[in-house]
């Protein structure tokens, strides 16, 4: 049975010790803590983000948390947990999911996403449940990086800027993904709750050349650790080492614990770029999808039927401008 978390579940939940983190390198700003989570999800005036148990009889066996996006009514699938001893944990993880894409729907939720290391037996169970990936990336990890000298036409990110960078990122995305992430121009707004609810501050920059927007890096932080993402337009690769470098000296400016960097596989020179400066490849995943409505057209199938009155066919005649029109208008 598969259900909301309870008060009751708390110690339950507190001994599953077998967890899968997903959405990763941003659930790694902060410790992670089913309890807690279970905690918040409990409480009725604290239940923000939904977290949903699976149990056997009296015994909880897994739970499955998903996290709401509230910019544009989206999950993003969390954590997932199992206690199912020597059994197999993938009927408990299909159960709890397919629970979480029924609630999302009855939500208003559309899409759900989820970030999954590759070769994770969590990848199985989410293609039996019709999840589809759609783009690949790597995570990249660097501790003690020097500041960087930032370059001319670099310059921080103003509010005016989101229309001109969601231009960017049309151009530098393949369609396909950009079909399922589905993003609009308040994505790259600098706001902390559009990312992450545990970010603590959200930074952009840019490259710019007149006034088109060439190349922009965003920085989200927490206590120190940091993920950096970049959008650069294909046809000016020459722009990116500016860019990584301003968005580092914007990094060095604060406390630095890690710096993480997110890199998409249709952008190999971003990872050329940050390996040379001291970034370390951590994980690849695979980034999934899951929609939860979908438009579907159906053929007609009654037939219906229309009664044509027919005229009696009427030798041909020829109008001849000598004799004026026919004066049987069905002749013509």
């Amino acid at each position: 049975m598969v259900r909301g978390v309870r008060l009751g579940d708390l110690g339950n939940v507190r001994r599953i010790g077998a967890m899968i983190r997903l959405d990763q390198p941003d659930s790694l700003l902060l410790p992670y803590s089913p309890l807690r989570v279970a905690l918040r999800a409990s409480l009725p005036m604290l239940r923000r983000e939904p977290l949903l148990v699976a149990s056997v009889g009296e015994t909880l066996v897994g739970f499955a948390h998903f996290r709401p996006v509230s910019l544009d009514q989206r999950w993003v699938f969390h954590a997932v947990g199992s206690a199912t001893g020597v059994y197999g944990a993938e009927p408990v993880w299909e159960a709890l999911i397919e629970h979480g894409i029924v609630a999302a729907g009855l939500s208003g939720v559309k899409r759900l996403f989820a970030r999954v290391p590759q070769g994770s037996p969590l990848a199985t169970s989410m293609k039996m449940l019709s999840w589809s990936p759609y783009a690949a990336e790597t995570v990249l990890v660097a501790q003690g990086l020097r500041a960087r000298r930032c370059s001319t036409g670099f310059r921080a990110q103003e509010p005016a800027d989101t229309w001109a960078i969601h231009q960017l990122y049309s151009a530098a995305v393949p369609r396909q993904v950009q079909y399922a992430e589905a993003f609009t121009s308040h994505r790259w707004e600098v706001a902390p709750s559009n990312r992450h609810p545990a970010v603590a501050g959200v930074s952009g920059w840019l490259v710019e050349e007149g006034y088109h927007v060439l190349g922009y890096a965003r920085v989200a932080s927490r206590d120190g650790n940091h993920i950096l993402e970049c959008v650069y337009h294909p046809d000016r690769i020459e722009v990116l080492g500016d860019l990584i470098d301003g968005a580092l000296a914007g990094v060095g400016a604060r406390p630095v614990k890690r710096v993480y960097a997110v890199v998409r596989h249709y952008q190999q020179e971003a990872l050329t770029a940050l390996v040379d400066r001291g970034f370390i490849p951590m994980l690849d995943q695979d980034l999934h999808v899951k929609y939860t409505t979908a438009s579907v057209r159906s053929p007609a199938t009654d037939a219906i039927p229309f009664h044509i009155d027919v005229m009696e066919k009427l030798p041909k005649r020829v109008p001849s401008f000598l004799h004026g029109q026919p004066r049987d208008e069905s002749a013509t």
